[in-house]
């Protein structure tokens, strides 16, 4: 693994926390994800804050924001902000992965992904309702909902199997959901659901 520069990494969050446009805050994102590898980017305590940057950014893609910003490291949460600093909208950012995934081990020297056949699929595709439930669940339990936009980067493939039913589950479940949060956002498959 190659080492990480913790000052650059320091000096990069500081320059995210900053309200500043979507346009800024990517090229801010981009500038640091070049100088961290995958194998720290997944596995390194150190990076999560940039993981949690890059779905916020995801994020204002499809909602457009006149200003974002991370939180400061000191603080609790949000993980950030969208809006006006007048005006700001908490955001919570959270990622889902099938159960026992351990994406970090995957970008270890000699790691592979995931693979499967076409049962896998179907049941991954079967699997994605779960896990978002789970996530929200935890995240519920934290007890800051009311006061924050949940932002789901949903990180399991269903390979286009059972892709409406697995949509139409998504919806159930934000639905479920929708007085524990001002709004429960799911990215996923290049979609805000």
């Amino acid at each position: 693994m190659a080492e990480l520069d913790l000052v650059k990494l320091a000096e990069g969050r500081k320059a995210l926390e900053a309200w500043q446009t979507p346009e800024q805050f990517k090229a801010r994102i981009d500038e640091l994800a070049d100088a961290v590898d995958s194998e720290a980017l997944f596995n390194r305590n150190e990076t999560q804050f940039l993981r949690d940057a890059m779905t916020i950014e995801t994020f204002t893609r499809y909602r457009p924001t006149e200003k974002v910003r991370l939180a400061k490291s000191t603080e609790q949460w949000p993980d950030g902000q969208t809006g006006t600093p007048e005006q700001p909208i908490n955001i919570e950012a959270t990622e889902v992965m099938e159960e026992g995934r351990k994406r970090g081990d995957e970008y270890k020297e000699g790691g592979k992904p995931l693979d499967g056949g076409n049962e896998d699929w179907r049941r991954r595709a079967l699997d994605i309702p779960v896990q978002l439930e789970k996530a929200i669940k935890r995240k519920k339990q934290k007890g800051y909902g009311k006061k924050c936009k949940l932002v789901i980067y949903l990180n399991m493939s269903n390979y286009g199997v059972l892709q409406k039913e697995t949509e139409a589950k998504i919806a159930a479940i934000k639905a479920k959901y929708s007085a524990d949060f001002q709004e429960i956002c799911v990215l996923w498959q290049e979609k805000l659901l």
